[in-house]
């Protein structure tokens, strides 16, 4: 959070519900912090998950929503819709 006042990136933040690593309310700072500073940002969490998305469903879902930011902020796509939530592990 330091640094988040250099931030200018859209930046894509996909987090585990149930991380014990990186507590959740961590992704939901940088959101917030991105966001007081104008920065693009969106956050996903996947439901059920630790640090790993550990089942095909939920992988396909992260790269779907990977394809979806990249698309949108490299070539000018429509923005994807992020909200869809993925497979229940």
């Amino acid at each position: 959070m330091h640094y988040v006042t250099r931030a200018k990136a859209p930046t894509l933040i996909q987090h585990g519900e149930l991380d014990r690593r990186v507590p959740i309310a961590n992704a939901y700072e940088l959101r917030h912090g991105l966001e007081d500073r104008g920065v693009p940002v969106d956050l996903v969490v996947y439901k059920g998950f630790g640090h790993g998305i550990t089942r095909p469903k939920s992988q396909r879902a992260v790269m779907a929503h990977n394809l979806g930011w990249f698309n949108h902020y490299l070539w000018g796509d429509p923005e994807a819709d992020l909200t869809a939530p993925p497979p229940a592990p």
